[in-house]
């Protein structure tokens, strides 16, 4: 989803970017102790601001936004929590505008920003209209959250779709069978986990037809990824006809006069109820590769509930601790919102400035609240941040209790995967059960291994995913947006 409101043409954009920023009259945005420039802390001119606005918008463009605040922090020796500003321009309304955009990593700035300040940024408005994610109308934000969040209790939803949910992980088993000729042929991984996600979705959430499943599926997430967008507009008239016919917890939120709302919702609940699960499953199945001690000891656990349990159920995930941590860590090192959330000031604010002291910052400013940099900060993490340690320590708030499955966010000032309340994730809960589904049934039959050509990335120091709204794996082939080509083997369960 093109969240900044650009096409796909990158060098005629970045020809016009430039030749706008060379025009444009008035003085680029600056906050003392807070702008940052490409060469230096002290961001003293024009051409600062604007090398600095050029080289992050072509980092959005590329997918690569999360990591050019990360090597621009290294590269001026500063903390990787640091709070930055940077010149944004951006395209949320009509026409192109420039705004000062706070990047907000410190500890002690984040989770307060985000309770405090609940309003969002117009970052999807245009696209999105007055959606749950993107109203910046804090009346209207709660009046939907109030009715939404209906449909996510564990007790009244989530239990309720169970049966549909596993039912669809059970299938998975058969697919990978079908998909891979009996074996003997790669499968691409995410593409597969996408797949799914949706398809849960679609089964269980909206209770959707297989048939209807089936024939959307594809197409909308190839429209998402800017492949056929048109379908977007098909899909939306289709959808909300057969939401009328549905059986599933979502089925009740499309009934508001406000035709531009429901399809606003309609877009992000596809989008985003299945996009980011599916990307942090691909993740996790690359981090299991790459340690196999680690996919062995899974192992071990799922053998061990499957010789506990004929079926899986609601109750019995605290039975994974284990998974429980493979799934916190994965969330922690490829974080799927790895640009985290948007907010606008309501009120003038304090904050912390590169030197440590404070800064004002005036009402109405645009601030960024990411998740790569504090999840990936050596000083809040240790010296292995960059590597995946099912085993280290969290705080309590940041898993649950290692146990398999609770329903509180997790969350603290260095990790925020479903973001902060008041406006967290509304489908974290949805997310974690059918995650844990798939992969109890996908691992008690198969064993993964990487291609040689997947296994490569392992050494390439520039493949940290690929990053639009959400961040998954960038494919090793070209024609292919995201991508993890794995070989499928049946393993001999021991139950």
């Amino acid at each position: 989803m093109d969240i900044e409101g650009y096409t796909a043409d990158k060098p005629t954009l970045m020809r016009e970017i430039q030749e706008f920023l060379l025009s444009y009259k008035e003085d680029l945005p600056k906050i003392p102790n807070l702008s940052i420039s490409v060469d230096s802390v002290t961001c003293d001119t024009q051409d600062d601001l604007r090398e600095i606005a050029l080289h992050y918008i072509e980092s959005v463009l590329y997918g690569q936004n999360h990591v050019c605040l990360d090597s621009l922090l290294q590269k001026h020796q500063l903390p990787s929590y640091t709070n930055v500003c940077i010149p944004l321009l951006h395209r949320w309304k009509e026409g192109y505008h420039v705004d000062p955009l706070v990047i907000l990593s410190h500890p002690e700035d984040v989770e307060r920003i985000c309770k405090t300040h609940i309003k969002k940024a117009p970052v999807f408005e245009k696209l999105l209209h007055s959606s749950i994610i993107s109203t910046t109308d804090n009346e209207d934000w709660q009046e939907q959250r109030g009715l939404m969040n209906m449909a996510f209790i564990p007790k009244l939803s989530l239990q309720q779709v169970f049966p549909t949910s596993r039912k669809r992980a059970e299938t998975c088993v058969k697919i990978i069978k079908e998909m891979t000729e009996d074996y003997t042929k790669s499968l691409n991984m995410s593409d597969f986990f996408l797949h799914e996600t949706m398809a849960q979705l679609q089964l269980s959430m909206f209770g959707f037809s297989e048939e209807f499943q089936e024939k959307t599926n594809k197409r909308l997430r190839n429209a998402f990824s800017g492949v056929e967008t048109e379908y977007l507009e098909e899909f939306v008239t289709d959808s909300l006809q057969e939401v009328k016919k549905a059986t599933g917890p979502l089925r009740k939120l499309f009934g508001d006069p406000d035709l531009n709302k429901n399809i606003g919702n309609m877009l992000i609940y596809a989008f985003a109820g299945h996009d980011t699960t599916g990307h942090t499953l691909t993740w996790l199945l690359y981090e299991l590769c790459k340690h196999p001690q680690h996919k062995v000891r899974l192992f071990k656990e799922i053998d061990t509930y499957w010789r506990n349990h004929p079926e899986p159920t609601y109750d019995t995930f605290t039975e994974l601790p284990f998974m429980t941590q493979c799934i916190t860590e994965t969330l922690r090192l490829w974080p799927a919102l790895a640009n985290g959330t948007y907010r606008e000031l309501e009120k003038d604010e304090t904050i912390r400035g590169h030197d440590g002291t404070d800064v004002t910052v005036p009402k109405g400013t645009y601030c960024q609240i990411p998740n790569w940099t504090r999840h990936r900060s050596s000083e809040l993490w240790g010296s292995d941040v960059d590597v995946f340690n099912p085993d280290r320590t969290f705080q309590d708030s940041e898993i649950w209790n290692y146990e398999g499955f609770n329903t509180y966010t997790v969350s603290s000032e260095r990790f925020s995967p479903f973001t902060y309340g008041p406006r967290n994730c509304i489908g974290k809960n949805f997310s974690q059960m059918e995650m844990r589904l798939i992969l109890l049934y996908l691992l008690k039959h198969y064993d993964f291994h990487m291609t040689p050509k997947q296994q490569a990335t392992i050494y390439n120091p520039h493949f940290k995913g690929l990053n639009g709204f959400t961040m998954g794996p960038g494919s090793i082939h070209m024609e292919e947006l995201y991508g993890m080509e794995m070989s499928v083997m049946r393993r001999n369960a021991k139950m």
